[in-house]
């Protein structure tokens, strides 16, 4: 029977095992969850999931989620019939933002561009107007200047 010193690091002992094969259980059976669930896995994914540091990761599973990451990389999903890598869930946020930001910045430069055309529409209407009064005048110069002949035709305009 062990007694003292000897006892207290048997128990130690016995306890970090235990934390080891819960740790150990925690990141397989995170791995194995990402993988149902088609998710990627990363350091980063398995490490939230298992509720494990990366380090810990790193130190006992590189080679391991490693070529998980690789394998899990070569996948693809179709989404809009359109082959896509999996991803890990920050990385679709990610993804997200930088879309929606775009999505922002193609609408302002679409209001910018219809306020444009809608100032470029006035500006050419004011022009034709504009046109129109000195057609008229000049129609009614010739009418006077030549009273008894029909004036000369305007020359074609571009429009």
């Amino acid at each position: 029977m062990t007694t003292g010193p000897d006892l207290r690091i048997a128990t130690l002992n016995d306890a970090r095992s235990r934390r080891s094969a819960e740790k150990r259980a925690a990141v397989e059976g995170a791995i194995m969850r990402l993988r149902d669930t088609r998710q990627a896995v990363t350091f980063v994914s398995v490490a939230r999931e298992a509720k494990v540091s990366r380090q810990y990761l790193y130190n006992n599973f590189a080679d391991e989620i490693g070529e998980e990451r690789v394998e899990t990389r070569a996948e693809t999903e179709v989404i809009n019939g359109k082959k896509i890598p999996l991803r890990t869930p920050v990385e679709y946020r990610h993804i997200e933002a930088a879309l929606r930001n775009k999505i922002e910045r193609l609408e302002t430069e679409l209001r910018d561009a219809r306020a444009e055309k809608a100032k470029a529409d006035r500006t050419a209407e004011r022009e034709r107007g504009k046109a129109e009064h000195w057609r008229q005048l000049y129609t009614a110069v010739l009418a006077r200047v030549s009273p008894g002949q029909a004036p000369a035709p305007l020359p074609p305009t571009e429009d």
